[in-house]
């Protein structure tokens, strides 16, 4: 059986690859231990990205999984004007780039004010790009 950790450590270094292999410079920071702000900083052509990776069991991305310290790292990403960060999720269906603020009914919303608990893929894939359209 598959840890969870080792599921999205696989994820973290099979999302950089697919990065690297398009022209980005990443960097991963799964060997850090606690308090990263996210697992990936990509940049290219001068455009620099937060990401956090997410394995979705189930094709689900409950929102308990983004823990307060991404929540606040994404919000000063942008606060610092460096763009929105992002959460690379992995379904049944590929890899999907969910913004950090995501749009729910022409307003948008961030995670921690966000009234649902959760997305399902038909969601994901509403809400979200797939990594081909995104890269």
């Amino acid at each position: 059986m598959t840890s969870n950790r080792k599921l999205g450590n696989d994820f973290e270094s099979e999302f950089c690859e697919i990065l690297a292999e398009n022209g980005y410079w990443v960097h991963n920071f799964a060997l850090k231990k606690s308090g990263q702000p996210a697992d990936v900083i990509a940049v290219k052509k001068g455009n620099a990205y937060l990401v956090d990776c997410k394995v979705c069991e189930n094709d689900k991305f409950p929102f308990s999984r983004i823990e307060e310290n991404q929540e606040l790292s994404m919000k000063l990403w942008e606060d610092c004007d460096n763009g929105r960060g992002w959460f690379a999720l992995k379904t049944s269906k590929g890899i999907y780039m969910l913004s950090h603020f995501f749009t729910d009914d022409d307003y948008d919303v961030g995670f921690s004010s966000c009234t649902r608990k959760s997305l399902n893929l038909s969601e994901i894939e509403e809400k979200a790009y797939k990594l081909e359209e995104w890269i």
